[in-house]
């Protein structure tokens, strides 16, 4: 009886084995705040469009044979780069100012599909957007065909922000927005890359 349990563990621990080793190798970039791979740490298993400001990756790790594409501004804008290997400090070796998307690549980039034109425009249109299943992305939001000031007099505060784009996206019919910026055009504030979501 003892021989049957042993060799039924033996089995099991055999089967599970493989199934660890390939959890372990599965295709993840490891993002580090400081150089070095040093800092707090965040794992990446699918694209990233969005890294915060606040925790611009220094040194990023590369596992399970995967290569990853950084882009230096969110939603896989701007100068990106492929790694292929480790990277002990990202901004210095490729000369990006930051980095702020991240999404595994797959033999070449894979461009960002062009905003859609509003069809409401010029009668109480948002703007052109990215609309997807659960969100939807206005890089510049739109009240009746007019950009909106975003705080001009407490100068573009994020809190006020914040306020700024929730109160847009619920006008246009979402729940939440999970994103927002303010963009300086000729003096003035005005809201930017907003990411309106249909759940909280």
């Amino acid at each position: 009886m003892l021989r049957r349990i042993l060799l039924t563990s033996i089995l099991v621990l055999g089967a599970s084995a493989p199934a660890l080793a390939q959890d372990r190798m599965a295709p993840n970039a490891q993002l580090f705040q400081n150089p070095g791979y040093q800092g707090r740490s965040l794992t990446v298993l699918r694209d990233m469009p969005i890294i915060p400001a606040s925790w611009t990756p220094r040194s990023i790790r590369v596992r399970g044979g995967s290569s990853w594409e950084v882009c230096e501004q969110r939603f896989f804008r701007g100068r990106c780069k492929v790694l292929t290997g480790d990277t002990p400090n990202v901004l210095q070796h490729f000369g990006l100012s930051g980095v702020g998307s991240i999404r595994q690549a797959s033999g070449g980039a894979v461009p960002l599909p062009e905003p859609i034109p509003d069809p409401g425009q010029g009668g109480g249109g948002y703007g052109r957007s990215l609309k997807g299943m659960a969100a939807e992305f206005f890089p510049a939001p739109q009240s009746r065909g007019r950009r909106i000031d975003a705080c001009d007099r407490q100068g573009g505060s994020a809190a006020c922000v914040a306020r700024e784009a929730e109160t847009f996206c619920k006008a246009a019919g979402h729940v939440s927005a999970k994103n927002s910026a303010a963009e300086t055009v000729g003096g003035r504030i005005y809201l930017a890359d907003v990411l309106c979501s249909r759940w909280n």
